[in-house]
């Protein structure tokens, strides 16, 4: 009887083996665990033009492979594909070209046995000019009264390709820089850039080629309580050169 349960042990522990063996992990597929998103050049895409970086450079996806340590593959053989039947846009190895302007295409990296999500891609007519939305100029008053005041101003500006009548092109970035501000203590900052109430110098314009940035002035940081000045620059490019430059001026008068 303590024999038979004997062999009743040795063969759970038999079966137990071969479950825990049979269920390993195998080895991943040349290396390959896991993949990056896709990683676009741009948000957007021109019509009749390959992707480009933030140079204006014609530029490649790029999708990185790691193994099971998390380290990148180097060498790994990679593909991409448009998944969307329509003509928006097609693909010349690595390179995005967009075919009708308009259109949203989704495109995918994949190795042999993985891929990616799809990552969509704005295809665009050409953007050729960039000018304010409103006034450029701007004026606030603040009160030395409410302390530690904060003092807002939207800048806007539109993206266009100048067709009869101009069109907003989506999908273009929009880089504000601040080129002047009040003087602060110690060399304080006193005028900042943000989306919301997080720090931001880049915009990417809307379906309506709409981008906007909002500037604000920490009152309690000013060394002088004067009339004062900030001048805001935004700008945008298309293929390497500038096709706009809006220049802000903000006039900050304390009225207590």
């Amino acid at each position: 009887m303590q024999g038979a349960r004997k062999a009743v042990v040795l063969g759970f522990g038999a079966v137990a083996w071969w479950l825990v063996s049979c269920r390993e992990v195998p080895a991943p597929e040349g290396g390959i665990l896991s993949l990056s998103p896709v990683q676009l050049p741009s948000p957007g895409l021109v019509a009749g033009d390959t992707m480009r970086d933030s140079t204006g450079s014609v530029a490649p996806l790029r999708v990185v492979a790691y193994d099971v340590k998390g380290d990148t593959v180097r060498n790994a053989v990679l593909t991409f594909v448009v998944i969307d039947t329509a003509p928006g846009a097609h693909l010349s190895g690595a390179f995005l070209i967009g075919d009708k302007a308009g259109t949203t295409v989704r495109v995918i990296g994949s190795s042999e046995v993985i891929q990616t999500q799809p990552a969509s891609v704005k295809v665009t007519l050409s953007p050729d000019t960039m000018v304010a939305s409103d006034s450029v100029v701007h004026r606030r008053a603040y009160s030395l009264l409410a302390g530690d005041t904060v003092v807002d101003a939207n800048l806007a500006t539109t993206v266009l390709h100048r067709v009869t009548p101009p069109t907003g092109v989506e999908a273009v970035v929009v880089r504000y820089v601040i080129e002047q501000a009040p003087t602060g203590i110690n060399g304080a900052r006193t005028v900042f850039l943000l989306n919301g109430a997080a720090e931001s110098n880049r915009d990417t314009s809307d379906a309506a080629g709409k981008a906007t940035r909002t500037t604000r002035l920490r009152v309690a940081a000013k060394n002088m309580f004067a009339t004062d000045t900030a001048l805001i620059t935004a700008t945008a490019s298309y293929a390497g050169r500038t096709i706009g430059r809006v220049l802000f001026t903000l006039i900050y008068t304390n009225v207590q």
